[in-house]
């Protein structure tokens, strides 16, 4: 019985220390790239506290607090983070964007705080970028349109297969966005 208490403990301790990845802050795009993090946590209580501020405050700095020294970054002067979760969002104009899908084209989504007579709720606003250091955009068929006018195979694949109802449709089969998977066809033809 105490041996299988014990194999149990030791299970729950490794899958709980599995579970949890490095965090840090990427400083520019390369670094992003590379997957080199700076104020990299990992969760000891010697690793860096790093707070984003986010929720309801849309504040333009993050804090990093080190060996009881604080540093504050302007969010417009990094390129983003990851999180314990290994989730990655990419700062842009003083939000944080979390980055769903790095594929042909990077779609992030947004959370966005919308009022109601008890509270409020929060809606998932999605966005894309040609490349993960261009703008970032409203994912909409108006602006991939736009932005890949010169792309004259997907704007013909995006007029047969989308409206604006289904252009968030995931493709459970190919597991991508459906209009990531439609630009790879469109790209490789």
């Amino acid at each position: 019985m105490k041996t299988h208490l014990l194999t149990l403990l030791l299970i729950t301790l490794s899958l709980n220390s599995f579970g949890k990845q490095a965090s840090g802050i990427y400083l520019n795009f390369s670094d992003y790239k590379n997957d080199k993090l700076t104020y990299e946590n990992t969760h000891s209580k010697e690793s860096p506290k790093i707070h984003v501020h986010e929720f309801f405050w849309n504040v333009p700095t993050i804090a990093v607090t080190q060996n009881g020294k604080k540093h504050a970054y302007k969010k417009s002067d990094i390129y983003g983070f990851k999180d314990r979760n290994n989730n990655v969002y990419r700062f842009y104009k003083n939000s944080e964007y979390k980055i769903v899908e790095a594929a042909q084209m990077y779609i992030y989504v947004l959370p966005e705080h919308i009022a109601q007579s008890k509270g409020f709720k929060v809606a998932n606003r999605y966005y894309f970028s040609i490349a993960l250091e261009t703008d970032i955009r409203p994912l909409t068929l108006g602006n991939l349109k736009d932005a890949y006018s010169k792309n004259e195979k997907f704007i013909d694949l995006l007029d047969q297969y989308f409206n604006s109802e289904n252009i968030l449709e995931y493709d459970t089969l190919h597991k991508t966005f459906k209009v990531n998977y439609v630009l790879s066809k469109a790209i490789s033809k």
